[in-house]
């Protein structure tokens, strides 16, 4: 995870830019991910949840992932 934004007022939503590596693009595509809910868990516990907004294709073959974080209470 990297570019963490703290908003300004409770209204910004925050987003994050995850960076994927190319095999990623056999298990999904931009029409397939852009929207998608995504979800990292430590054990039982929602470390963070968010929304696939933006999909960002890279040089390497890779992707970039923009994702808006949503509440996960």
């Amino acid at each position: 995870m990297s570019d963490a934004q703290r908003p300004d007022d409770d209204s910004t939503p925050v987003r994050f830019t995850l960076p994927m590596k190319p095999s990623f693009r056999e298990k999904a595509n931009r029409e397939q991910a852009v929207g998608t809910p995504i979800r990292w868990s430590l054990g039982e516990d929602v470390m963070m949840q968010g929304i696939v907004v933006d999909w960002t294709d890279e040089p390497d073959g890779g992707v970039t992932l923009t994702v808006e974080a949503t509440s996960s209470q």
